[in-house]
């Protein structure tokens, strides 16, 4: 008679459903936030050099900062006027703050 032995084997205790599926989804969980943390870890640099780039291509005006950083300052007040009726259409005339002209002031 086996059935004799099985009176003294241990009683596992009966698992729920509902338990099984909050192991899982705490697994889950703990998968996607290390996949999230691996990423951000790799991309945040790449993300950064590549943002600087795209910055210095769009905002760069052709100016050389260190150079133009290094010279003083002037703060003299003048007019810079330009007219169809000049000359050279990239003829310049200057008027500075005590009336003197400078560049193609003809008319």
């Amino acid at each position: 008679m086996s059935d004799d032995n099985q009176w003294y084997a241990p009683v596992e205790p009966k698992r729920s459903a509902v338990l099984d599926w909050g192991n899982n989804l705490l697994r889950a969980t703990l998968l996607f936030g290390v996949l999230a943390v691996a990423v951000a870890m790799f991309a945040t640099p790449y993300l950064e050099r590549s943002s600087a780039r795209i910055a210095a291509e769009r905002s760069n005006p052709g100016i050389d900062f260190m150079t133009t950083a290094s010279t003083p300052q002037q703060r003299a007040a003048y007019t810079m006027r330009r007219s169809v009726l000049q000359n050279s259409p990239n003829a310049v005339c200057i008027i500075h703050a005590n009336g003197t002209r400078t560049g193609d002031c003809s008319r």
